[in-house]
């Protein structure tokens, strides 16, 4: 990697111990792949997981170094300075290349298991709310300047890390936000960088493939502390704690410098109190000191709050005042991939969350669990090539916190998904393994699916789903990828969703009208017609005001209005089928039925277009194959349906009444809306004149019938209470 100018060999190595040169060249460039190296280059040998950058000198001199630092020099070539740590002369070598970078700006790091993404979020918010020039490095991408770099791990390697910290210097940012990993930490990514302040969000079961056991897995995490942050060259760096987390508490009474200790449980330097929480997000009070502020957040969940907390900690040390702390955390409304909620219009909660540890997904669902208003939906994996330890776990956090769990695949890499799903499969001996057909019958049965393919999986749990339910999909978040065996693919777990959500929602649009399907509901051919016989019209309209172009217009006729006026001005329009009362071809002129032959139209006359309507709403009723309960009453119609429908919709696919359409016009344009995938509708009937109940059951031809009741309404059409109960 080139920077401004060259400097000496020996002012990038003055710092690592035991190494020795024979020429002090004047190095342009340093790289620790040997494919990245120039002429004139300063090679870096590390030995990794897979590849061992040892066995790449030969090529890295080829390619243009001028001199390689690595651990053993078996050629005894005279341009290789040994040291004992090459990843860690790496990191001391990137800091000199670029200059220090991270002494000239604010640097937070924040570590721990999970809501490290979300604490940079928030307080990257409350920077902004600042007007603090930011810059974030972290694990969905790097940012600042409004430029955005995707990246593939939470924390760069120490070459790529001391590049963006000088670009970030170098266009003007201030104050740096960095996601510190566990192996960011063991691989020495952070080492030299100076750090003003350090949080610590909390610590779960994670990443055992690669930490021998929990407490190695802290004291990795607790080194960040010690030597990055506490050993560091910054003056008075401050430590900002969870101590709602053991290990929390363990660092507060370790850490030998300032330290700010937050809690959602407890009065201590930063805590919260008097927190609603539900679907729509966090409120209370958050006491930072001797000062406390009311709170509203989008965020919902312990968790976050105790994000929040972490970040409002940071701020505070940072002595932002509380109105900008506040401002800040409420203008932040979502993190991509954290309890992302996804817009749709299908009446379901559904959302992507990046958990994929058991204590992460445990928390998520336990917060769904006590807002959830129906079932709650999961569908996870586990990644492969990871800590295997965690597959039974996860699968058993998802069993018991959700109604219904889907194991599905992750992030698979070299494994086969199967021998991932069959670990998970063994922590689930005590759940039920739910089959199609109780699914079918038993729609409150709780247990797990099996679907190893992710996007069936996803579309699975949208189309078994019902209204009101949630729907989680964990384990990927923000990731727009997917890693196999075979490759990385493109793979969204929010587009997936979105894309299926909307195809679920399609399935309720209306049957559509053939010229077959209008001739057989009107038992009438059309008068006029020059438009193809399989063209499908997607509904019947009532209102040229609010009328589609590829739906049917029928021109009602009543003692105030008359729709035929309108005809004339919908055909220059572009609509293309009309239903009208018999004779109005005729009252047209000349000229205008030349036009029409022009036009690719449809047009079908008959006696009264209100009749036509209940024809054609008979027809779709009789097609969709539904069952439908009709309720009538003198009162208490529409609380009656409204019950009935909300306790329908638990089980079926369920259309009902909306609003007031329950006359002569309203019944036939509500079952004008039933589709193939209704399975019952409810329906209201309403009357004021006698006969009318009678001309409705013939349309709707009711299933169940339900009279509610009778009263003394609609007298002046009917006479009598008796006479509305024969009505009835």
């Amino acid at each position: 990697m080139s920077w401004r100018k060259k400097l000496k060999l020996s002012d990038l190595i003055k710092d690592c111990s035991n190494s020795v040169i024979t020429h002090d060249y004047d190095i342009s460039s340093i790289a620790s792949n040997s494919r990245d190296i120039r002429s004139g280059g300063l090679f870096i040998a590390v030995k990794g997981f897979i590849v061992d950058g040892h066995d790449y000198i030969d090529q890295a001199f080829e390619n243009g170094a001028i001199a390689v630092v690595a651990q053993t020099n078996p050629k005894n070539h005279q341009d290789i300075i040994l040291v004992e740590n090459s990843r860690l002369a790496m990191a001391n070598i990137a800091v000199n290349f670029y200059g220090n970078p991270s002494k000239d700006m604010i640097l937070i790091g924040i570590t721990g298991t999970n809501g490290k993404t979300t604490t940079s979020w928030l307080l990257e918010s409350i920077f902004k709310t600042c007007g603090f020039s930011t810059g974030v490095i972290g694990t969905i991408n790097i940012r600042y300047k409004h430029q955005i770099f995707d990246t593939p791990v939470t924390t760069p390697d120490s070459i790529e890390l001391q590049k963006t910290l000088y670009n970030m210097k170098k266009s003007g940012v201030t104050h740096v936000i960095m996601e510190v990993s566990s192996h960011g930490l063991d691989l020495n990514r952070v080492d030299y960088c100076r750090f003003d302040l350090g949080v610590f969000t909390n610590l779960s079961q994670d990443h055992l493939d690669y930490h021998n056991g929990m407490e190695a897995y802290f004291n990795c995490k607790k080194r960040f502390f010690t030597q990055c942050l506490g050993s560091g060259k910054k003056k008075n760096p401050i430590a900002i704690l969870n101590i709602d987390d053991p290990k929390g508490k363990i660092l507060l009474k370790s850490l030998k410098y300032k330290m700010i200790a937050v809690s959602t449980q407890k009065k201590t330097d930063i805590f919260s109190q008097n927190i609603t929480d539900d679907i729509h997000g966090l409120s209370g009070t958050l006491c930072l000191g001797d000062t406390s502020f009311n709170l509203r957040s989008q965020l919902t969940g312990t968790f976050n709050l105790e994000n929040i907390l972490c970040a409002a900690g940071a701020a505070h040390a940072l002595d932002i005042p509380a109105h900008q702390i506040k401002k800040g955390i409420e203008n932040c409304h979502t993190i991509p991939g954290r309890l992302e909620k996804i817009d749709n219009s299908i009446d379901r909660f559904l959302f992507v969350d990046y958990a994929h540890t058991p204590d992460a997904l445990e928390s998520i669902l336990m917060t769904l669990k006590q807002r959830a208003p129906k079932k709650i939906i999961t569908i996870f994996g586990c990644g492969g090539d990871r800590d295997r330890s965690k597959r039974a776990l996860m699968g058993q956090v998802a069993c018991k916190n959700s109604h219904i769990a889907i194991v599905s695949s992750d992030n698979p890499r070299t494994e086969h998904p199967d021998s991932i799903i069959k670990e998970i499969l063994e922590g689930l001996d005590g759940f039920h393994r739910l089959s199609e057909q109780d699914l079918l019958l038993h729609p409150f049965k709780k247990g797990y699916l099996v679907e190893g393919d992710r996007k069936k999986a996803l579309k699975k749990a949208i189309f078994i789903s019902k209204p009101g339910d949630i729907i989680v999909a964990a384990g990927k978040g923000h990731e727009t990828y997917q890693i196999t065996n075979a490759g990385t693919i493109h793979f969204d777990d929010k587009e997936e969703l979105t894309k299926t959500a909307i195809e679920f929602a399609n399935q309720f649009k209306p049957i559509p009208w053939k010229t077959d399907d209008l001739t057989k509901a009107l038992e009438t051919d059309p008068i006029f017609s020059t438009i193809q016989k399989d063209y499908d019209f997607t509904g019947i309209c009532t209102d040229s005001r609010t009328i589609l172009e590829t739906q049917i217009f029928i021109a009602l006729k009543g003692e105030n209005f008359d729709g035929h006026v309108f005809i004339k001005t919908l055909i220059e329009k572009g609509i293309k089928g009309f239903i009208t009362e018999k004779g109005f071809i005729d009252t047209l002129d000349i000229n205008t039925k030349k036009a029409l032959s022009q036009k690719n139209l449809i047009i079908f006359e008959t006696r009264n277009t209100l009749t036509a309507l209940g024809q054609l709403a008979r027809y779709q009723r009789i097609r969709s194959k539904v069952k439908l309960l009709a309720i009538t009453g003198s009162s208490g119609k529409t609380t009656t349906r409204k019950i009935i429908e909300e306790v329908f919709k638990t089980q079926f696919h369920t259309h009902a009444t909306i609003g007031n359409f329950n006359n002569e016009i309203g019944l036939p344009l509500t079952l004008l809306a039933l589709s193939n995938a209704h399975e019952w509708a409810i329906v209201e009937m309403g009357m004021n004149h006698p006969g009318e109940i009678s001309r409705l059951s013939h349309i709707a031809l009711p299933d169940i019938a339900m009279v509610i009741n009778t009263a003394g309404v609609h007298l002046e059409g009917l006479g009598s209470i008796d006479n509305v109960a024969i009505a009835k």
